[in-house]
């Protein structure tokens, strides 16, 4: 099964290799449209959601298409996206997926189960006032809802100490911005593959207990295209 994966691309579109699955998790979106802010103008971005990225997705060299938002994706929360969801998406095109669970047909697996089971979730830790922010405890309930025997994990925000280390501005400090709560998921449902962003300079393979976990964001601190997609071979 080959797995295209990136994350954070704030406007930009680039090409998709060919693959099985095209993931992508979360901040697609631009913030600024014209004289107007996303964070104010939920309805332009969606407009723009659907003028630019619609068409990059379609036309994407991918047999099955999964994504879900960020915190940069103001429409995700209040737009229309209704006909997106699993179940109502059309067979191949894209799946918008929010703290739910969605399945592809198998390509050239050894698995005999013939799906893989994903599920998505776009929230990151509270943080000045962006799109999908939840405190801690909020997030362990969300999270409580991964079922076990997924196969990949979807997550705008990583998991703490894995792809989620930024350098303070100023200070030349490193920290670690994952998610605690995330991480606990992780260890209880065992997925075969996690698959995040959100910190950009987290960008690489990581592995917990036997788990790889991509960071998959496609630009750095100062918002610039600098790494192509990820791709991932799942057996």
């Amino acid at each position: 099964m080959r797995i295209a994966a990136l994350s954070d691309l704030h406007g930009y579109l680039p090409s998709v290799p060919e693959c099985d699955l095209l993931i992508v998790a979360g901040d697609l979106c631009v913030d600024q449209i014209g004289t107007s802010h996303a964070a104010v103008a939920h309805d332009q971005q969606e407009r723009w959601f659907d003028r630019y990225v619609r068409p990059w997705f379609l036309q994407a060299p991918a047999s099955h298409k999964v994504m879900t938002w960020g915190n940069h994706d103001w429409c995700g929360e209040d737009g229309d996206f209704a006909d997106d969801m699993p179940g109502r998406a059309k067979n191949g095109a894209l799946q918008i997926v929010v703290d739910g669970e969605t399945s592809v047909p198998l390509v050239n697996s050894r698995s005999a189960s013939g799906s893989l089971r994903i599920w998505a979730t776009p929230w990151s830790n509270a943080f000045m006032d962006w799109a999908f922010m939840k405190k801690p405890d909020e997030l362990a309930e969300i999270y409580a809802l991964i079922p076990e025997g997924i196969d990949i994990l979807v997550s705008h925000q990583p998991p703490l100490g894995y792809g989620d280390l930024s350098v303070l501005r100023g200070s030349g400090q490193s920290e670690h911005h994952g998610s605690r709560e995330l991480l606990a998921a992780i260890k209880r449902v065992r997925p075969k593959l996690v698959v995040c962003g959100h910190i950009h300079e987290g960008h690489g393979r990581y592995e917990y207990d036997g788990i790889p976990i991509y960071n998959v964001s496609v630009v750095d601190e100062q918002f610039r295209l600098v790494h192509e997609p990820t791709m991932i071979e799942m057996q």
